[in-house]
């Protein structure tokens, strides 16, 4: 009994992540300096990404990286913070860890080129990379990026979506690599051999110097081999041997000139190779895929679907964000208790069978980030409404009023020895560093200065690790900036069908700034916004357009009529 009280009391000690007193949180700049130095010394200059191997897309870094380069544009240091962040996602999307067949990316790769992948699918990783392939494109501008959005969001709603709203949690990595096998492989379902490509794409390509088929261009430009292209030391059960994994190889460009083609000719060509083997490789068995629907997942997808959908201009995603929230709160939400429910699944008959557990705290953050993003994609404040009343619970069942910062579980569960303070961003957000933007963005949108005083706690909490090893919480050390300038709340004042306030609000999804929420003063004073947040009603139409005020703290800039006035307000 003593020694057993003695481990719990170690246990105890090693987990207790609180602040003392009244302890003020670490200076942002020193603690986005270190994160951003500590990121730039892991960074692969060649390959992108933040280890040789293996190799996770790791989307908290990205966001980090750029934050820092908005906050820092004109300094070397935010030109590099940029440039590692872009080069990271399109190393991914070139690479294998990336499906160029059937969309979507892999959970990970096992070497340092993104090409081995382990082949799981991971409904977290599409939700949290369409956010930033999103922000990449609206950032750059550049094609690449949307595309690979709609890559992302086209396999999601393939694959991984249930009929009723909701999102299912994975695809396997193994599956049976014909219909007589006994025994699944690793990757069984993906990958292809020189000569299974061979037989799919035997066109011949008509005006061009040599006689070439359509499987010669696809094999060059995919880096095909015939013996396989996989490291023997990447394969030690010897599953992929005489295997391919499709990565880019080369630039359009360069393959368009290797076989004396257009670049438009190019890529209808290799978007046809696509469709073929797409086909093909439908008639191969599938692999399992888990109909558990997790609220914490479906609420980072919905993210990414109201994410893109705002800064790509497709009312189809943010459509689909809308059903999967009706979702969560038609089957995931108890309207008795005021809780959120864990999981539900796919059950006979495609009816939605729920669980009886309650959500943990990382339900509860990435659905009320989901909400705030949906909102402000559709513009409904009923989603904000439900964002305040789940924010309010999570404060009554997590948080510790001594230590501060959240516990990851309720209390009262006797099958729990530790309530415990998740501490790293890791394939997913550490929850306590989502509740910090979380807890400002409430507090712009309510007034509610509490939320704000807890959002500092938090940072007072992880104060040790943020100011020793931020690189194991960007997302923290993101939300640390914010906290430090406070959100700018963005005000648009008219009728959200109008031409003059679609203007507005097209300049304000497709300029990236981080640490600002965008409110609609649509007029309806009995409206959520209007009963929280007084100073609205004195916000009006300038000339009868539609107009742009900047706020922060609640004191508001001059009025701005047109995107280009806007655009000057919301870059620093």
């Amino acid at each position: 009994m003593e020694n057993s009280q003695k481990i719990l009391s170690a246990l105890l000690a090693r987990t207790d992540v609180g602040a003392r007193g009244e302890e003020a949180p670490p200076s942002s700049k020193e603690v986005t300096s270190r994160c951003f130095q500590q990121l730039s010394e892991s960074y692969d200059e060649e390959y992108g990404g933040f280890s040789e191997s293996p190799k996770f897309p790791t989307p908290v870094n990205l966001n980090f990286l750029f934050s820092y380069w908005a906050l820092h544009r004109s300094t070397t240091e935010g030109a590099r913070a940029l440039q590692m962040a872009l080069h990271t996602l399109k190393m991914m999307a070139y690479g294998g860890v990336h499906d160029h067949i059937a969309q979507g990316f892999h959970r990970y790769s096992t070497d340092q080129r993104w090409h081995v992948p382990h082949f799981e699918k991971m409904l977290y990783d599409q939700g949290q990379l369409a956010a930033a392939y999103a922000k990449a494109f609206q950032i750059s501008g550049d094609e690449f990026f949307a595309d690979i959005v709609a890559d992302i969001l086209l396999y999601v709603s393939r694959d991984l979506s249930d009929g009723s709203g909701g999102f299912y949690s994975a695809e396997d990595a193994d599956s049976y690599p014909t219909v007589q096998s006994t025994e699944k492989q690793e990757g069984a379902f993906c990958v292809w051999t020189a000569e299974e490509i061979r037989w799919n794409l035997p066109d011949p390509i008509e005006g061009i110097p040599e006689e070439k088929t359509m499987a010669d261009v696809f094999m060059h430009h995919y880096g095909v081999k015939e013996d396989g292209n996989v490291n023997p030391m990447k394969d030690p059960h010897n599953e992929l041997k005489g295997k391919n994994v499709l990565i880019v190889q080369y630039s359009l460009e360069l393959t368009a000139a290797r076989f004396g083609l257009q670049l438009e000719q190019l890529k209808t060509l290799l978007a046809k190779g696509k469709e073929k083997l797409s086909k093909a490789r439908g008639l191969r068995p599938r692999p399992h895929l888990d109909t558990k629907m997790l609220a914490s997942w479906n609420g980072l997808m919905i993210s990414g679907f109201a994410q893109s959908g705002a800064i790509l201009g497709k009312r189809e995603y943010t459509d689909r964000a809308v059903r999967a929230a009706s979702f969560l709160r038609h089957h995931m939400f108890s309207t008795a208790t005021g809780k959120l429910i864990r999981s539900c699944y796919r059950g006979q008959g495609s009816v939605v069978e729920k669980s009886s557990i309650h959500g943990f705290l990382e339900d509860y953050v990435f659905v009320i980030q989901a909400l705030f993003d949906l909102y402000e994609a559709s513009l409904d404040p009923n989603w904000l409404e439900w964002a305040v009343q789940l924010q309010h619970k999570q404060d009554e069942l997590f948080w510790d009023p001594k230590g501060f910062a959240y516990f990851s579980t309720e209390a009262g569960d006797p099958s729990l020895l530790l309530r415990m303070k998740d501490d790293q961003d890791g394939a997913e957000p550490c929850p306590n560093s989502i509740a910090v933007t979380n807890l400002l963005r409430a507090a712009s949108y309510t007034g509610h200065k509490e939320w704000v005083k807890k959002a500092g706690q938090i940072l007072a909490a992880f104060s040790e690790r943020l100011l020793k090893i931020p690189v194991v919480l960007p997302e923290m050390a993101r939300s640390a900036a914010a906290f430090h300038q406070t959100l700018k709340q963005v005000v648009i004042c008219g009728d959200p069908a109008g031409e003059d306030t679609r203007e507005l609000l097209h300049c304000y999804y497709s300029t990236y700034t981080p640490n600002r929420v965008l409110i609609l003063a649509d007029g309806d004073t009995k409206g959520f916004l209007y009963s929280h947040l007084g100073f609205l009603s004195s916000l009006e139409k300038k000339d009868g357009k539609a107009t742009a005020y900047l706020c922060e703290n609640f004191a508001c800039s001059l009025p701005v009529t047109s995107s280009q006035e806007l655009r000057r307000l919301l870059l620093p």
